[in-house]
């Protein structure tokens, strides 16, 4: 039996690329010339003479970018990182994926970048690359180059902002004045605070690698305090923070018998919303000892618990537990809320797990309408045992399955297996590796019924049956 690993880019892929072609890219066009320039691995004048197109290698890191076209430029002026007089930048497709749209014999202001370190220069409508007729701002710049080194500027602002658990999202309060900041280059240190409007500036640093690091009290947070950045002699680099309310709240969760639940998923979510156990939460993993923190947190009530989301991954060990609520009750209306007051710090807050659930063993056979089986078909589910509304229609149970689903493949005599947890609710649904198959729009080609199964036995088993309408 096969675990299929990457379900939800295998069943995303059509509305993915909908999207994408419906809005296309959205990157902005890069920043300013010092911007752009001071993070740039080669800045240059060179005009596209060939193009080779390069095909997705199968055993290529799926992290990486995939920039299929490669350009081969005649280089005419460097202004920096190379002097050979032809050079290569990948680029996407084209405006979907924010790939440049080169064209043959015409000259280009070119800002390549090396993000994978790999030396290979690629470029986008993301940067400040453009036609040479359309560069006069840039060009300027360059010539306003000092013949000395070591002049390098780094700015940027602070601003602060409210957290919302619910949605995920910061809005805005507004300028943080006063805040420290310290740049290191190199054993060379420089402090700065922010100004009036939470700005601050530092110039005539060293070129290479710097680390800006974000001074704060513990009554407040920022999701990376530390950022290290690599600027090109002459360039500039912007770093910006947001800074939220540092609220935290931290305790031990136990085993039924006293000892510590090891790395068991935590859920925090606000209380004060109309159906909080469907909002975003934020999310904590008890260490070896049973530890956990939630940092992060504006002021507010709010609901701790295990498996209080409607969805949950079905290879999470948490899914033993039963849906708990703090302080260790199943009951909803008996959960005790926790007050969070602004960057205060709420500690001790224990609690006990009550019984694991009984594990359970899910079977199952995949046949078309004659009985056949059907070889390698890829069965789509996910666990909805707090799905606490009943879904209205198969459609609806499919846009379910279709968003972050786990997937499991049938053998060559249509078996699979599914493990779980006694009590636990799943809806799948299967797909023949028929062109299109995973494609519930394609209705007219392959009949895809949802199944409902609830796991009350130590095993249990289910057929699904496929029809083929044409």
């Amino acid at each position: 039996m096969r675990y299929v690993n990457s379900i939800t880019g295998v069943a995303l892929i059509v509305m993915v690329f909908s999207v994408t072609k419906a809005f296309g890219c959205f990157c902005g066009g890069g920043g300013t010339p010092c911007e752009d320039y001071g993070r740039a691995a080669a800045v240059f004048v060179g005009t596209p003479i060939a193009l080779r197109t390069v095909e997705r290698s199968p055993t290529r890191n799926p992290a990486e970018i995939d920039l299929p076209r490669v350009f081969t430029f005649s280089l005419e002026q460097s202004f920096l990182g190379t002097q050979t007089r032809m050079i290569e930048v990948s680029t996407g497709l084209g405006s979907t994926d924010c790939g440049y749209d080169f064209k043959l014999g015409t000259r280009y202001l070119i800002y390549a970048f090396d993000y994978s370190k790999k030396h290979r220069l690629t470029t986008s409508t993301c940067s400040r690359t453009r036609p040479f007729t359309d560069a006069s701002e840039d060009l300027e710049f360059f010539r306003n180059f000092g013949s000395e080194g070591a002049d390098v500027t780094i700015q940027g602002e602070v601003k602060r902002a409210r957290q919302n658990v619910a949605t995920g999202n910061p809005s805005p309060v507004g300028p943080m004045a006063n805040i420290g900041l310290t740049v290191e280059r190199e054993g060379e240190r420089r402090d700065v605070l922010t100004d009036a409007d939470g700005r601050f500036r530092l110039t005539g640093l060293s070129p290479g690698k710097i680390k800006v690091t974000l001074l704060l009290p513990d009554e407040l947070f920022t999701y990376k305090p530390e950022q290290e950045i690599t600027v090109a002699d002459h360039g500039c680099a912007t770093v910006n923070y947001h800074v939220v309310d540092n609220g935290r709240v931290s305790g031990r969760v136990l085993e039924p018998d006293g000892q510590p639940a090891a790395k068991v998923g935590l859920q925090l979510m606000e209380a004060n919303h109309t159906d909080p156990l469907n909002d975003q939460s934020k999310y904590a993993q008890t260490d070896a000892e049973g530890r956990y923190t939630f940092d992060g947190l504006p002021s507010g009530r709010y609901i701790l618990g295990v498996n209080l989301k409607r969805f949950q991954d079905p290879n999470d060990p948490t899914n033993a537990y039963p849906r708990t609520f703090y302080p260790g009750v199943l009951d909803k209306s008996k959960t005790e809320f926790i007050d969070v007051g602004t960057g205060q710090a709420v500690r001790d807050r224990d609690w006990q797990l009550p019984e694991r659930r009984a594990p359970s063993t899910l079977t199952g056979k995949v046949v078309w309408a004659d009985g056949t089986p059907v070889a390698r078909a890829l069965i789509l589910f996910r666990e909805v045992t707090n799905h606490d509304a009943p879904m209205r229609n198969e459609m609806e149970q499919l846009a379910q399955l279709l968003v972050n689903a786990q997937g499991v493949e049938t053998d060559d005599s249509g078996n699979f297996t599914i493990k779980g947890y006694a009590g636990q609710k799943y809806v799948m649904a299967a797909f023949s590796r028929r062109p299109d198959s995973v494609d519930p729009r394609r209705s007219e080609q392959e009949r895809v019924d949802p199944v409902q199964i609830v796991l009350a036995k130590p095993s249990e088993s289910v057929n699904i049956v496929l029809t083929r309408l044409r």
